[in-house]
């Protein structure tokens, strides 16, 4: 197994999901018995993500695993593994193009809708909710990648269907928590009584609670005052907020078996 040389690159590693993403499939790797010739961080930089990539192919890996940042972007990488005749595999998100062996993904439209379903149900405890005058604000991830799209698609669509009278608000955020931290600030001087938020990735949650703060809307979970949020991705960072009360709930994504089922596949 030692022969299977394994070159990785995750998304980034400033939040707590790719993180454990990365420690679990090195983990995962190491006891297949597999080597591993690199895991560079591209530090969210798609042409950087590239380049790590075909530089690890040129370093003798023939298994190259990645969570693309830009499913078009990366398609040069899995073209140049294709050419060598390295085996590629894509976590957490797809590629638009080249031969790619298996990309292990969860069911983003799902868990968007999952999201919809915790926020309608919160919704309608709410004063604004018998007034019909309840607004949410959408922090989207990524939207040029599959995941970024699915959990918009799956979360708008769901909570246009439980809550058709709710004012709902989307922004971009390239799943960077300077830009959640921008658009929400600037939602919240527009929309002083916003019902809720939700993030399409917990990596968002405490930029966006320090604007609550900011903008003395940080009420806890449970306070009639509090401005709901949900999340997704269920990391431990995520599951502390849930416990000091400032975040209501999280849509939670196979982490592990990201990792374990990608090793299994190679």
């Amino acid at each position: 197994n030692a022969d299977v040389k394994i070159g990785f690159t995750p998304k980034f590693l400033k939040d707590d999901f790719q993180t454990l993403m990365t420690d679990l499939s090195k983990k995962a790797f190491a006891e297949k018995g597999f080597t591993l010739v690199g895991a560079p961080d591209p530090n969210g930089d798609i042409a950087a993500q590239v380049d790590a990539l075909q530089n690890l192919l040129a370093n003798g890996a023939n298994v190259i695993v990645f969570a693309p940042l830009d499913a078009a972007g990366i398609v040069p990488a899995v073209k140049k593994a294709n050419e060598a005749g390295a085996l590629v595999f894509s976590i957490d998100d797809g590629p638009a193009g080249g031969k790619v062996t298996a990309t292990v993904r969860a069911d983003n439209v799902n868990a968007g809708a999952q999201g919809a379903e915790e926020m309608a149900k919160r919704l309608k405890d709410k004063a604004c909710w018998a007034k019909d005058a309840c607004s949410v604000l959408e922090l989207q991830g990524g939207l040029k990648t599959p995941n970024g799209l699915d959990r918009s698609n799956g979360f708008a669509n769901k909570l246009k269907e439980l809550a058709p009278k709710v004012k709902l608000i989307q922004r971009p955020t390239e799943w960077t928590a300077d830009m959640a931290a921008d658009a929400a600030q600037n939602v919240l001087t527009q929309t002083p009584d916003l019902t809720g938020i939700f993030m399409a990735s917990e990596l968002m949650a405490t930029a966006v609670n320090a604007q609550l703060k900011a903008a003395k809307k940080d009420a806890k979970v449970g306070d009639a005052n509090s401005v709901i949020r949900v999340a997704i991705d269920g990391t431990p960072q995520g599951l502390q907020l849930i416990r000091d009360k400032a975040l209501d709930a999280t849509v939670s994504q196979p982490l592990s078996a990201y990792a374990t089922k990608t090793a299994e596949l190679i």
